[in-house]
């Protein structure tokens, strides 16, 4: 119907235009805010020439899972705590000598950039697959988002949030 109204095959009514918008908005689903509502800024890096131990360290401090791995400043990739435990057990040898070893060796494809006005219910689906989203501003990095930021939809308000730089 929408084809012939727009081919100017079929004159519309205002009740054909407005059921033609209710069914078009229904694809768009709930809107449950930005991802810049949940967002933890300020972001903490690892360079990807430091060592796993330096990494392995600030997020144990922090309690992060995860941390981006930067180049100077272009994020080039993602170190977990998944990626370390999984490391330490296929270690052959000593894993204080793995420890010493660049966290590029180790790390993994670097996590999704959004922007920070993106709705998240288009942040979800990705969270899924990764384990973090980061957030930019002006092409620059503001902001991080994990599973457990996602709580904070459920509890209806910004619950107090990590830093991280």
């Amino acid at each position: 119907m929408l084809t012939k109204v727009e081919n100017r095959k079929v004159k519309a009514s205002y009740d054909l235009v407005a059921r033609i918008f209710e069914i078009l908005e229904s694809f768009q689903g709930p809107t449950i805010g930005l991802v810049s509502d949940i967002q933890v800024s300020p972001v903490y890096f690892v360079d990807k020439t430091d060592p796993l131990m330096f990494a392995t360290v600030l997020m144990q401090k922090h309690g992060f899972k995860q941390l981006p791995v930067k180049d100077h400043e272009t994020v080039v990739g993602s170190i977990t705590e998944r990626i370390v435990s999984r490391q330490i057990l296929n270690v052959d040898g000593n894993p204080a000598e793995m420890m010493k070893k660049p966290v590029s060796e180790f790390m993994e494809e670097p996590f999704p950039l959004v922007s920070a006005r993106t709705q998240l219910t288009a942040v979800v689906p990705l969270l899924q697959h990764t384990q973090a989203v980061l957030t930019t501003r002006r092409g620059k990095v503001c902001g991080i988002v994990t599973n457990a930021d996602l709580v904070k939809i459920v509890l209806g308000n910004k619950v107090e949030t990590r830093t991280s730089k």
